[in-house]
């Protein structure tokens, strides 16, 4: 495996001194570990470094100075003592998981390593107010969807009947760390994936896709269109995009549905996650008609978290 293979799938490490794979309960690790990224390790982590995923030890490439001679960040790998481990991390292009009975399926569920996504909240819910907390400019519920046929088993032509969530994109954010190595299933999938591996970036987006996915993309500029700057004026939030022919990326919605996530004039430099199609905007792309649980702010604290 590759160092820039490392470098993008394994984001942060499980950080527990005194814990063991051989001999540690990984609900213990998982609950109380530190997630340290690469740039903040320390040499007294050595040894107790671990990999979120296989809970193998994990060691820093190269272990005592932050970049390699060419400029290029250090980061995690896993050791070769554990190769007959299996990780799906070790891969660049990982498969996705399926399951090979309902019990396993229903486990993962319980065990909150598996997430089946019904669809995501289309009309602002009506919630109590709430003091806003560093990210919290709205409110967020997932609520329990209905039962999924669902087609995640090993066997060709099964599918296991699940329960699934109606839920936000601004539910994945909140917690994004937690969530960046759990599956998910969406409808439009014939497996569960990552979350790291369901991320575009819509810098790398070159044309339309009526298929919904799952993208990020740095706010460059945003724009509340209109003279007397009504809320039901439309706002041009432009992300960043450096593909050819592609003049901009745009969300295109109207400003008080953005404001409701936090987008305003002030929000250049932010992350925008977005789940939707991407269509023509004359000369460009954008993001338009997103319902309300389809759109959100990254939380800044997870930025570096990104693949």
């Amino acid at each position: 495996m590759s160092a820039n293979e490392s470098k993008r799938r394994i984001r942060y490490a499980l950080y527990l001194k005194g814990w063991s794979f051989e001999k540690g309960n990984p609900k213990k690790l998982k609950a109380d570990a530190l997630k340290k990224e690469p740039s903040e390790y320390q040499k007294e982590m050595e040894g107790n470094i671990f990999c979120p995923v296989c809970f193998t030890n994990l060691n820093r490439v190269p272990k005592d100075k932050d970049h390699f001679s060419n400029g290029r960040e250090a980061y995690f790998g896993h050791l070769p003592a554990y190769k007959e481990v299996d990780c799906d991390l070790r891969s660049e292009k990982p498969e996705g998981k399926r399951y090979n009975s309902y019990e396993e399926a229903q486990k993962a569920i319980d065990d909150e390593n598996l997430v089946i996504v019904n669809s995501f909240i289309t009309e602002k819910p009506e919630l109590p107010e709430e003091p806003a907390g560093e990210y919290d400019e709205t409110p967020v519920e997932d609520v329990a969807g209905p039962i999924s046929n669902t087609p995640i088993s090993c066997h060709n032509g099964e599918s296991f009947k699940l329960p699934s969530k109606i839920t936000t994109v601004a539910g994945i954010c909140r917690k994004f760390d937690e969530n960046l190595y759990k599956y998910f299933f969406f409808s439009n999938q014939k497996h569960a994936i990552r979350l790291l591996d369901l991320l575009h970036n819509v810098k790398d987006i070159s044309e339309e896709d009526d298929s919904p996915k799952l993208y990020y993309g740095k706010i460059v500029t945003t724009t509340h269109l209109g003279e007397h700057k009504r809320p039901d004026n439309i706002r041009m939030t432009y992300l960043e995009n450096n593909q050819n022919g592609v003049q901009d990326f745009c969300l295109k919605l109207k400003d008080r549905h953005q404001k409701s996530h936090g987008i305003t004039d002030n929000s250049v430099g932010r992350i925008l996650v977005a789940y939707g199609t991407v269509s023509e905007n004359g000369t460009g792309l954008c993001f338009k008609d997103l319902g309300w649980g389809e759109f959100a702010l990254l939380p800044k604290k997870y930025e570096n978290l990104l693949p």
